[in-house]
């Protein structure tokens, strides 16, 4: 028995496989389209962001100087209940004074969908869509985010295509296929995970040793192109911030998929967690470990076969 816990102390996740990068500069629209929009393949496209002002007009010191006075939401990894979406704030401060902060200190929190636009419009002149690929959802976002904060691993929910551009600091990022949903112990009817990959309890949740991932690291003017249904996990391995546009899934089924998450599934969940409160995320809990169970036992059947 103790050596049993001992190798499972030291086992880790398979995350090894690095996500490709390739020069965004001179990648074509049909290379891009062939390698990795149709297959589906994450890939970090370096320098796509170059033809655009944004890429060197924005910096800390600018938003601090045009935008400084406007408050912000922030929100908070540690506090952060896995059985709800990031919808309620922990905190709210100036603008301005969050920059300073992630900048100085050590916080967990984060500013998450901040509608910058809203707040300057004339930013949207600072950039465009790039043209190696369509369909764009002309609803840019922004994240900022303090070193260490992490973004807790999920989907994101409108099942889109995501171009992630780095600006200011350094970001970690684990990927996971959609097919390995039931190996991260996939909470139903939400978008989150059970499982913290940082820290992964292969006792308490032991399919977890059978996904398998990507991990690579944006800096300054990486783009992260994430495909979509991708689980993520991100950590700012340096105080900054970065720019997400998106496109369209892929298929007809994907954007359906994200039709019903984005409109009836969501309003189920957060209804029935309303009405049962714990019992509700519980009960998510224990059909998440039921399905990762028999994942398992389809992964160790084929494996016997062969």
């Amino acid at each position: 028995m103790q050596a049993l816990k001992k190798e499972r102390s030291i086992m880790k996740m398979d995350i090894d496989n690095p996500i490709p990068i390739v020069d965004g500069t001179t990648i074509t629209r049909k290379e891009f389209t062939e390698k990795y929009l149709k297959p589906q393949k994450p890939v970090i496209l370096r320098g796509l962001w170059k033809q655009y002002p944004a890429y060197e007009k924005w910096t800390m010191d600018y938003f601090r100087q045009t935008m400084g006075d406007i408050k912000v939401k922030l929100f908070s990894t540690q506090k952060a209940n896995p059985s709800e979406t990031l919808s309620v704030a922990h905190a709210e401060m100036k603008f301005n004074e969050y920059l300073d902060l992630i900048e100085k200190e050590p916080t967990d929190l984060r500013l998450f969908l901040f509608p910058v636009f809203k707040h300057k419009p004339e930013l949207l002149k600072d950039f465009g869509y790039p043209n190696i690929t369509g369909r764009y959802i002309k609803i840019p976002f922004m994240f900022f985010g303090p070193k260490h904060s992490v973004t807790r691993m999920h989907m994101d929910i409108d099942m889109s295509n995501v171009f992630l551009t780095q600006f200011t600091g350094k970001r970690k990022v684990v990927l996971f296929p959609p097919d390995q949903s039931d190996f991260l112990y996939r909470l139903p009817f939400n978008v989150h995970a059970l499982v913290d990959i940082d820290n992964p309890d292969f006792e308490a949740y032991p399919a977890l040793q059978f996904a398998k991932g990507y991990t690579g690291y944006l800096e300054y003017g990486d783009t992260l192109f994430m495909p979509s249904g991708y689980w993520h996990h991100i950590e700012y391995a340096e105080g900054g911030f970065g720019l997400s546009v998106r496109t369209i899934g892929a298929t007809i089924g994907t954007i359906l998929t994200g039709l019903w998450n984005v409109t009836l599934q969501r309003k189920f969940d957060d209804m029935m967690f309303k009405i049962r409160g714990e019992k509700w995320f519980n009960y998510k809990k224990q059909l998440a470990i039921k399905r990762a169970e028999k994942a398992m036992d389809r992964r160790q059947a084929g494996a016997a076969l062969q």
